[in-house]
């Protein structure tokens, strides 16, 4: 599958990758998100290497959001994330049940946004439980 633009939108896009799953997502857009919502099943196959996707998802502008905290351990998905000026949170609760996940990202989601609009790219962010927000070093 191809990455596709998003339908009209001006603002800030959050692409939450594989790790997320659908759920959060759709139920951002069913409760009327003001940023953006995409997900990787809508765009990828399940199995494609993340520094094929970065690229098409920094290339439409979009924010990741996901639960992969490796990205800048990887050299190909931290050379991605650089040369596409992509902007990453990393969420916290993998492990959680998907409630628990859910209001971790609601605590956090003014915080998240204003991050995009502030921040230069590339950046990367750790989410924490409280819904404090932690500014990873590019390597």
């Amino acid at each position: 599958m191809a990455a596709t633009a998003t339908g009209g939108s001006s603002g800030p896009t959050l692409f939450f990758d594989r790790s997320v799953g659908t759920t959060i997502p759709r139920v951002l857009r069913r409760l009327g998100s003001p940023i953006s919502i995409e997900h990787h099943q809508e765009h990828f196959a399940r199995d494609i290497a993340d520094d094929v996707w970065l690229p098409l998802v920094g290339n439409n502008g979009w924010t990741v959001i996901g639960y992969d905290w490796s990205y800048h351990k990887k050299q190909d998905e931290l050379t991605a994330i650089q040369q596409y000026g992509i902007g990453v949170f990393y969420l916290w609760g993998v492990q959680e049940r998907t409630w628990e996940r859910f209001l971790c990202l609601a605590r956090t989601y003014e915080r998240i946004a204003q991050a995009i609009n502030s921040t230069p790219r590339p950046f990367i962010y750790r989410v924490r439980k409280s819904g404090h927000l932690k500014q990873e070093m590019l390597a």
